[in-house]
């Protein structure tokens, strides 16, 4: 498959011209094959307590992953769910690849660190407590309420029962491993923090000396009231992965997907 792959670089001739000016999109030819790369879906949930995210990422999962993902499938390159952990293990699917210590892991030793006033921000740290109608619903230690809950992939793009649901950057290592995979598509939400992220997001396993790919028009990041009219959240955060991952339209990833 022949992809136009974007990426940020510092166009320069020497220490006098080294400047943020000079900081250019540059585009390379990448010849990936097929078997040799996945589609990684990261967070394309069915749900999501904030309602404007929500409608965007729908409609961008409907609209573009799913034609994204039906062109990945024909051309043989293999899906990967990355849904988050909790998602993940509600999917039999996610015990594929999935170790002992994924399966019943141990939890990690209190040593104590921060001290109990610190993480309860009480006496002199009392300060830092957020207004309380500002809280989130699943501070504090509570439960989640059910609205603000996550349960499902989206059912546009649900996985197949052979395809592949991870919960872990170990699992995604193994599975990569093991079907002998090395080039990385990314889809999904939000750019700003999972599919940056997580431990299998883009700059985990650019740390395992990948060279992730994110489909620029099929991610978005979560936006605040300045930033939503124009997405700028989004847009900044795919200039700045740009110099360190690479970005490519979807509608020539379908292209390359169907290319003889």
């Amino acid at each position: 498959m022949q992809l136009t792959l974007r990426y940020q670089a510092m166009h320069s001739t020497g220490p006098a011209d080294n400047v943020e000016a000079n900081i250019v999109p540059t585009e390379l030819q990448a010849d990936l094959n097929p078997a040799e790369t996945a589609l990684v879906l990261v967070d394309t949930w069915g749900e999501h307590p904030i309602a404007t995210h929500r409608a965007r990422t729908s409609d961008i999962t409907v609209q573009r992953i799913r034609p994204v993902l039906d062109a990945a499938r024909a051309a043989g390159v293999t899906p990967i769910y990355a849904p988050s952990p909790a998602i993940a293990a509600t999917y039999p699917q996610w015990t594929r690849w999935a170790s002992v210590e994924d399966l019943h892991p141990s939890p990690e030793p209190d040593d104590g660190w921060p001290p109990p006033a610190y993480r309860a921000l009480a006496g002199p740290y009392a300060s830092l407590q957020r207004a309380p109608g500002e809280l989130p619903p699943d501070s504090a230690g509570k439960p989640p309420e059910r609205w603000h809950r996550f349960r499902t992939i989206h059912q546009a793009v649900a996985p197949e029962p052979d395809d592949i649901v991870i919960a872990t950057g170990n699992q995604m290592q193994r599975a990569l491993r093991d079907l002998r995979l090395v080039h990385l598509v990314y889809v999904g939400f939000a750019t700003n923090i999972c599919v940056r992220f997580r431990d299998y997001g883009m700059h985990a396993m650019r740390d395992r000396s990948y060279a992730p790919i994110l489909l620029r028009d099929c991610t978005s990041g979560i936006e605040t009231r300045e930033t939503y009219d124009g997405l700028q959240i989004t847009s900044a955060v795919l200039h700045d992965l740009e110099r360190w991952v690479f970005t490519a339209d979807s509608q020539e990833f379908i292209a390359a997907c169907q290319r003889p």
